[in-house]
């Protein structure tokens, strides 16, 4: 298993492996690495050797007979396998489910397994391996043959949601990577905001550096304060998260600054409301062992935002979800009868929230 930043330096040193896989919740760091890999493996124009499929359309066994298939445009060849259900969680298996069944996915599980050693074995025997297999998933079962075959002779990478000083080294580098410097209280106010969502961080940052003038290098709080924008789900998704922390200032500050950003109450209590059935049915997805593949379908979401909410719905117990939504609606009728004003409904509705999780 190899970290985030182990993989890039290998990668951008030239050292290629024959096959890759990186999993987790944190798409963004996921996908970086995919270009990162592409670019470095096939060279600036990866168009021609690149080349994805889903997981669910071929078996392992044509997926690597795919990729030693000769091309006249590209001497080396990278094939991208999205969510292989090969390498994905198990689904429970009904009370009607035979041995033979059992004994027929295990051998199942020994032949793909062998296919892909035989694979490994050749290309390492190259200096350079002319073909690379990536497989990329949002969760995997680390029980699976597969898996532990990668994990040995393969490079495994878990892209997992950045965090304290984690997201701030990655805020501080991908400045860096700009020609820029952010100054300690400006980074502060971008980790103060809660938002750990590196596609909005990436564009803030984006936004940042392009409004400093030529000749200024330096991003400040003024800036930040100025420029930051955020989205309401992220800001949502920052006050469920303190409050599965139990930290109740952290759910206030999220509040705070969505009021300060003029959002409406009423959509904040609406958008908090949606938020916590998707985690109810995330929870429920979780418990049933559903496929991470058919997590955005079942949810209705995209499969970010679904990685997202899954990911945090292992914070909270289908109980205490279900009495948080009960919660929910019983202040949504004091809304609506006119016994309470929005932004107070939503102060109670936080506080009422934490005093739930702080129960568990």
């Amino acid at each position: 298993m190899a970290t985030y930043r182990e993989a890039v330096k290998m990668i951008t040193a030239g050292r290629f492996a024959p096959a890759y896989l990186f999993y987790g919740d944190e798409f963004f760091l996921i996908q970086e690495l995919t270009d990162l890999l592409s670019n470095a493996f096939l060279g600036e124009d990866p168009g021609y050797g690149r080349e994805k499929v889903d997981g669910d359309r071929l078996t392992l066994g044509q997926a690597l007979r795919r990729l030693d298939e000769p091309s006249l445009f590209a001497p080396r060849k990278l094939l991208l396998v999205e969510e292989p259900p090969y390498l994905a969680v198990k689904k429970r298996e009904s009370q009607g489910a035979t041995g033979e069944k059992e004994e027929q996915q295990e051998e199942s599980g020994k032949e793909a397994a062998a296919q892909l050693e035989s694979f490994l074995a050749r290309e390492k025997a190259q200096k350079i391996p002319s073909r690379i297999i990536l497989f990329r998933a949002g969760a995997v079962d680390r029980r699976r043959r597969l898996f532990k075959l990668l994990e040995k002779k393969a490079v495994v990478v878990q892209c997992a949601p950045l965090r304290g000083g984690e997201l701030a080294r990655w805020i501080r580098e991908r400045v860096a990577g700009q020609g820029k410097k952010i100054e300690p209280a400006a980074l502060q106010r971008l980790l103060w905001s809660g938002e750990n969502d590196l596609y909005c961080l990436s564009n803030e940052l984006d936004k940042y550096s392009t409004y400093l003038g030529e000749g200024e290098t330096t991003i400040t709080a003024g800036v930040v304060e100025m420029l930051f924008s955020g989205d309401i789900k992220s800001n949502v998704f920052t006050l469920t998260d303190a409050l599965s922390e139990g930290n109740l200032d952290r759910a206030l500050q999220a509040l705070s600054l969505l009021a300060r950003k003029r959002e409406e109450p009423l959509r904040i209590f609406f958008m908090l409301v949606r938020h916590f059935r998707l985690l109810l049915g995330a929870r429920s997805l979780r418990e049933e062992k559903v496929p991470p593949a058919e997590h955005p379908r079942a949810l209705g979401v995209t499969p970010f935002e679904a990685r997202k909410v899954f990911g945090q719905s292992a914070a909270f117990s289908r109980e205490i979800l279900e009495e948080i939504i009960i919660l929910l609606q019983k202040i949504d009728y004091q809304i609506k009868t006119g016994r309470v004003a929005p932004w107070q409904a939503l102060e109670i509705a936080i506080a009422q929230i934490h005093q739930l999780t702080s129960c568990r």
